[in-house]
This record gives structure tokens, sequence and C-alpha cells, in this order.
């Protein structure tokens, strides 16, 4: 942070953005929950916020390879401040389809800039630099969970939701003008090939298949997201159950920031540089977000609430970020825009089906019900991951573990 300037920026434009990004969703909650009374529509929230960018998959990813990545962020960025100013219009004409569909757009936008950092960090540190670089940099969005949800309920309740909407606007626009200040080039080599939707795809899809590191963490991504849904009921819990307001709303998200900021630094010194302790540690933090979610059905008040959310959010941070960093080891820089946006895609196709099926769970077998089935999945799923990458480790995969490994540094 001291003495790589161009890291800085990078670190502070994304730290800015999300941090923003968190004062809408604070806001965005209870404006929808307000004006809905369904923990149904607030749980939607979750997946209008992931899905639009799942449709343009196969032309982000050969964008964030072939296109300068600092002007396409720049573009993303400025771009935002709009539907955020669609966004006080719905709240003041309080109109939840207006709301919806600006976020949608907002979403649309985080598809395109949210993998370039990582798509990007390899060229802008060391590789010795690069593990404890990506623990930061992906701490962000945990960290922008923290600091904005925790903030946001606070300036929600104190100043109203339109002011929360302003400071995200601001942000994006700062983030634009530092990452706009990078001075070393985000891509290692500029090419010039069009962008061919189809044979881009069939490269990503061949490097996959025969890169099984890549193709575990892929799978690890698709577990996790699978019942992240489930994150999309804590407004309701502190709304409903707890009846805590916003500020205990932005509680429950200051908890769950807390365990997602500290995790990846728990995740970091426990697989020691080891590219087989990353693939057994990461899964291991997978089981662990399902027991903090069982927990958190249990408790009927915010304080052990909070505890039970950061448990769960120190397994989310860990397993995320040690898949990311894993993703980063093993791609070379021609291909990893399309990887990143991939694993992007994926947690957001997946937390989107997620949230759709939490919502009608929630009305049905109520908040519990919903909370302990979806828990229980990611358990299943760690258990189930853990016995596939065990059977995987055979000599051929510790080759490319070991090189992925050396890769490092």
């Amino acid at each position: 942070m001291r003495d790589n300037a161009d890291f800085r920026r990078l670190f502070c434009a994304s730290a800015l953005s999300l941090t923003g990004d968190w004062f809408t969703f604070v806001a965005l909650s209870g404006f929808v929950y307000r004006h809905t009374g369904s923990p149904g529509w607030t749980a939607l929230l979750f997946a209008v916020n992931s899905l639009p960018g799942v449709v343009l998959l196969p032309l982000i990813g050969p964008l964030t390879d072939r296109v300068d990545r600092r002007r396409l962020r720049i573009a993303c960025d400025l771009g935002a401040v709009v539907p955020v100013a669609g966004l006080l219009v719905a709240f003041h004409t309080r109109s939840v389809p207006l709301a919806l569909g600006c976020l949608a757009v907002l979403s649309l936008a985080a598809a395109v800039a949210s993998p370039i950092p990582e798509a990007a960090l390899p060229n802008l540190v060391t590789s010795r630099e690069l593990p404890l670089a990506q623990t930061v940099l992906g701490s962000l969005y945990s960290a922008g969970l923290l600091v904005g949800a925790g903030l946001g309920g606070v300036v929600c309740a104190a100043w109203g939701a339109s002011a929360t909407l302003v400071i995200d606007g601001a942000s994006f626009a700062v983030s634009a003008l530092l990452v706009a200040r990078i001075g070393r080039p985000l891509s290692a080599t500029v090419t010039t090939r069009r962008i061919r939707m189809r044979a881009d795809t069939a490269e990503l899809r061949a490097f996959v298949r025969a890169t099984p590191v890549v193709s575990a963490f892929l799978w690890l991504t698709v577990g996790l997201r699978l019942c992240y849904g489930v994150v999309g009921l804590l407004p309701v819990y502190a709304l409903d159950r707890f009846h805590a307001g916003d500020a205990g709303v932005g509680a429950l998200y200051l908890a769950q920031g807390l365990g997602a900021v500290l995790g990846p630094f728990l995740g970091r010194r426990l697989v020691a540089g080891s590219m087989r302790r990353r693939l057994h540690t990461a899964g291991a933090a997978l089981a662990v977000f399902g027991l903090g979610y069982l927990a958190l059905a249990q408790v009927t008040a915010l304080g052990p609430a909070m505890a039970a959310a950061l448990i769960g959010h120190l397994g989310v941070g860990a397993c995320a970020i040690l898949a990311v960093n894993g993703l980063q080891l093993a791609t070379p820089d021609h291909i990893r825009g399309r990887v990143m946006v991939l694993v992007f895609g994926l947690s957001s196709a997946f937390q989107g089906v997620s949230s759709l099926a939490v919502a009608p769970l929630a009305a049905s077998i109520g908040m519990p019900g919903a909370t302990r089935l979806s828990a229980g999945l990611a358990v299943v799923c760690a258990i189930t991951w853990a016995i596939r990458v065990t059977r995987q480790d055979r000599p051929k995969n510790r080759q490319a573990r070991a090189a992925a490994d050396r890769l490092r540094g």
C-alpha cells in the first residue's frame, strides 16, 4: 500500500464504489420491505442484483481480455451514476418496480466492472506479493459490507435513504478518477484481435477442462453461491424477528462484513502457500458458512444473530478469496479476464437462483425453515466437494497444483 501507488489507487477505487453500493443496498432493503411487507420481495433484491449480468456473460468475458481494462472500468463507474439517480426518483415516487429496474442496471455495470481488478492485479504486483494483495483486495467486498452496511444503516436512520444514494453516486465518480490515474497497464499484452464470442468461449472451455485446479475452484464457487441466497433474509430477521429497524439491518450486515473481512486473512494463514491446502481449507470454509447460518435459525435476539452471521461469513470470506486467488495463480493473463468473468458470472447466476428459491421458501415454510434448508445444503456441498477433491488428488493433478505453486514464487 505504501510503495505501490497503482495498487493503492486500485484498492481505494474499489473500496469507495463497494462501500457506496452497500449504503444503497441497506436503504433498498428497508424501502422494499416497507412498501411490500413481504420477506420474499426483500430476498428478491439479491436476485435482481445478481442475474442481469449473467445474460451478457459471453460478451463480458472477451471484453475484459480484448478492451483496455482501464477505460472499461472508468466507463462502468461513470455510467453507474445514472441508475443511482433513478433510485432517487424511485424513492421519491415510492415506486418499487422502478427501484428494482435501477438496481438491475447497476448490476449490469457491476458485472462488467467487478472482475477487472482481479484480472488486472497480477500486472500491478509481483508474483510473491499476489496472494496477500488479492487477500486485501478481495476482502474489500466484505470491508465495503462492514463499513458500508454498518454506516449505511446509521446514515439512513439519521438522514434518510436519499443521503445514502448521494454518497453512492459520489463514490462512483471518485472511483473513476482514481482508476484514470493508474500508471501501469492493466493488461500484460495489448491485442487488436476483434471479439469473437464463440471462439473466445471455446478457448475458455478448453482451458477449464484441461486445468483440474481451475475446474475444482469453479465448482466450489457454484456450491457456495447456490446456498448464498439465504443472506437475503438478514434484513427480514432484523426488521421482522428482532424488530430492530434500519439500525438492526446495518448491525447484521456489519457482523456479516466483519466475518467476511477476517475470513480471507485467516484462510491465507492456514494454506501457507500450498495449493493442496488451499483446496481443502476452502472446502472446510464452505462448511463453516453453513454451520453459522444453522445457528442463526435458532437464535431469538439480535446479539446472538450477529455472532452467528459473523461465524458464517468467516467461512464465506475464506472460501471465496481462496478460490479467486487459486484461479489467479493457475491462469495466464491472456485468458485471465475470461476466467474472472466466468467466476463472477457463476457467482451471480447461482446466487440469483438461490435468492429466487429462498423467497418462496421463506413465504411457505418460514424464515427459520428456509435458513436451515439453505445452510444444510452448504454443509452437504462442502462434504461432496471435499470427497471429489480427495479423489482427484492423484499424481497428474498434484503436478498441476505444483506448477501453480511455482508460479506463486
